[in-house]
């Protein structure tokens, strides 16, 4: 938890920070539009500001000759009017090729120590992140920064003990790009050697090698030389439905990439400690959020948000309630922040969001910024970077948004510092559960695992909602993690389809021991249950089944299961598609389709002709599902309410109301503190939140 210093603040107040760029106009050239602009930020209540200060020529060439290019010169000219509206100074300072994604809009090339070259042997913009020269160059870049153009300015805040520390958002969307000549070549042999013999080797890829020595570009790396670039280096849609070795090999390939990225920021990040300890280091992994990815595709940069966890003082990365098709969809920012509390290890953590952004949809005329603030806080982020008060088409442009946006945003980051400062820590209930399904997000990618890509993220978000609803807020848990499994009432592993190609034995006895202990596991088609407990699911065609109503669902895939206590059939052979396992003193509850995309299902299908008149609902809006009978009856939940997010803190609770109605929250009215002024204690309008303490 952080408390910010700067002197535009006034008593204890998080540390809320935003991107500010100026890349385009009026930025650009404007200093009328800066001074503006910076003043505006200030009155919105945000304290700090991010500069793209990324590693390029001109900013080399002015902190050796201090002869300032436009773009630096108005970044000297932005820090001042920073100090001089008491608000602080830190930068993007890397940026994962290196470059811009759009290089037209910039005047002066970055600089590599050395870059990667391609299949063809010629270089491409990116970083040889194993290379030393390299990070120790990142180095250099980020403390020039500080010394030469923040000086006195630079973004200022205490920890809880007290002592000074400076929020460096440091590195922007990092991106592993191999190289392929013989450097690069050597690298990744060395790495596959210490990992794996040669027989282990052919038998992974169906090879016949003498020597690893023998093994060119083709042999392991996956599909380096595609003619078309946005399938290169991923298998190809063949793959992933015959399960052939390159799934494998581009399973070696991605653990690689982890690898040294992870050595790479274990690098920098103890460099720059080395050089300034205050360094308080959080990074935007990803601008397009993580698991929940709808434009721009990140499961391929390399790195792991669970290992640099473990190096930040914050994993970070920005979301937005948009879920992977582009629908808006609240649900996403406290799924995706309840990761980030994952690899933050329970520590504090800075929660990052997209505003403004207008591109593929209008989030904010849906949603409002006070609902996903509470949400992020609710999630465990105790303090706040946004992106972006000035951008191109990607850059979000809250700067422009009316009066009723504004205002919700000035209201919720007041509502946020107020609520921080009288909630105490938010509880550990240690209720539920939900597996991370490392193996799929590893090695799933667009645009070839056209089949899988979306279903099981719809599968993971499903499975979220269905807790929310039943008041859960789930814990997120990464499979080399499951040794914390026995702390929880119930586990739900979601739909993970390529667990097979990175099969975890350890995970799997982890699973066992939690149920014959006595665990509750609930999963739809998980490999890795069917595994770890010796169950068979049988293919079978699409249909409805019948519960307590007749349900239709849509699903990738449909299984039975002969075996187990069936507690609903498929309407055409009377199949089991939901069963229990008890397994020692626990029990394994079975659904044979992807429960969690059945719940999150935005379509009503139509009912099969052979069933005639007959209605069948979707799981949805059903009665009671099943998740919510057994959660009822063992104890975990209470009831449904569908769109209200319910989150336990040590001095109350925290409703936010995601649905466009109002909703009444309690018998009696207490002290409480909302997003919505007129808040009688009862009614909680749409698109809200109220913190009811006591």
């Amino acid at each position: 938890m952080l408390y910010s210093t700067e002197r535009c603040v006034s008593g204890p107040r998080p540390a809320f920070m935003a991107w500010f760029g100026n890349f385009f106009e009026p930025y650009f050239s404007s200093r009328e539009a800066v001074k503006s602009g910076i003043e505006d930020m200030r009155r919105l209540g945000f304290n700090s500001i991010v500069l793209d200060s990324k590693l390029w020529s001109d900013f080399t060439h002015f902190f050796r000759t201090r002869e300032e290019s436009q773009y630096v010169a108005m970044q000297n000219f932005i820090t001042r009017c920073c100090r001089d509206n008491g608000m602080g100074v830190s930068f993007l300072a890397l940026f994962a090729i290196g470059d811009n994604l759009y290089p037209e809009i910039y005047d002066h090339p970055p600089e590599f120590v050395d870059q990667p070259v391609d299949y063809w042997q010629q270089p491409y913009r990116g970083y040889r992140h194993w290379s030393v020269a390299q990070a120790e160059e990142h180095v250099r870049h980020c403390l020039e920064l500080y010394r030469f153009i923040a000086g006195d300015a630079a973004a200022s805040v205490t920890d809880e003990a007290g002592r000074e520390r400076l929020p460096f958002y440091f590195y922007h969307s990092p991106i592993f790009s191999p190289s392929f000549d013989d450097d690069g070549r050597e690298h990744y042999l060395a790495w596959l050697r210490s990992r794996y013999s040669l027989e282990e080797v052919n038998d992974r890829y169906g090879s016949a090698f003498v020597s690893l020595d023998q093994l060119g570009a083709e042999d392991y790396w996956t599909n380096p030389a595609d003619p078309l670039e946005a399938h290169r280096h991923v298998p190809a849609f063949a793959d992933y439905e015959g399960r052939t070795a390159a799934v494998r090999k581009y399973a070696d390939n991605q653990a690689y990439k982890r690898r040294v990225m992870r050595d790479y920021f274990a690098r920098v990040a103890g460099r720059l400690r080395e050089e300034d300890a205050r360094f308080y280091l959080y990074a935007a992994l990803s601008q397009w959020k993580v698991f929940f990815s709808d434009y721009v595709h990140i499961q391929n940069r390399g790195w792991d948000l669970w290992d640099l966890g473990a190096i930040l003082d914050s994993p970070s990365f920005i979301t937005m309630p948009i879920d992977n098709h582009g629908y808006i969809e609240p649900y996403v920012v406290p799924c995706e922040m309840a990761m980030l509390r994952s690899a933050a290890r329970d520590r504090d953590f800075v929660g990052s969001l997209f505003l403004g952004r207008y591109m593929a949809n209008d989030i904010y005329a849906v949603c409002s910024p006070a609902e996903v603030i509470a949400s992020a806080f609710g999630a465990g982020a105790t303090d706040l970077y946004f992106y972006g008060y000035n951008g191109l088409d990607d850059g979000g442009n809250f700067g422009k948004w009316d009066v009723p946006e504004r205002d919700s945003l000035r209201g919720a980051l007041d509502w946020f510092s107020e609520v921080r400062g009288v909630a105490g820590r938010r509880l550990k209930t240690r209720r539920v559960a939900m597996v991370y399904p490392f193996a799929s997000y590893t090695l799933s990618a667009q645009p070839t695992d056209t089949r899988q890509y979306n279903a099981f993220r719809d599968d993971f978000l499903g499975w979220y909602r269905q807790l929310a609803d039943l008041g859960l807020n789930p814990d997120i848990i990464h499979p080399s993690h499951a040794e914390t499994l026995a702390e929880y009432d119930c586990v739900v592993v979601s739909a993970d389809p390529h667990y097979w190609a990175m099969r975890d034995e350890l995970f799997e006895k982890r699973l066992r021991e939690y149920v014959e202990g006595g665990g509750l596991l609930l999963h739809g088609m998980a490999e890795a249950v069917h595994y770890a407990f010796g169950m068979e699911a049988l293919p079978h065609c699409a249909d409805s089944f019948v519960w307590e109503e007749k349900v239709v669902t849509g699903s990738p895939e449909f299984a039975a299961y002969d075996s187990g206590d069936i507690q609903a059939r498929y309407l055409c052979d009377g199949a089991g598609v939901y069963t229990i396992h008890h397994p020692g003193r626990g029990a394994v509850h079975s659904f044979g389709f992807y429960y969690g995309a059945a719940y999150a299902s935005r379509e009503h299908l139509p009912v099969a002709r052979e069933y005639k008149k007959e209605n069948h609902y979707p799981l949805t809006i059903i009665a009671r599902t099943p998740v919510e009978r057994v959660m009822i009856e063992v104890g975990i939940a209470e009831r449904r309410r569908r769109g209200i997010e319910t989150v336990a803190f040590e001095n109350g609770i925290l409703m936010i109301n995601h649905t466009p109605y109002t909703v009444t929250l309690a018998d009696q009215p207490g002290r409480s503190i909302s997003t919505f002024e007129g808040f009688d204690g009862f009614h909680l309008p749409g698109r809200h939140a109220a913190f009811l303490l006591g």
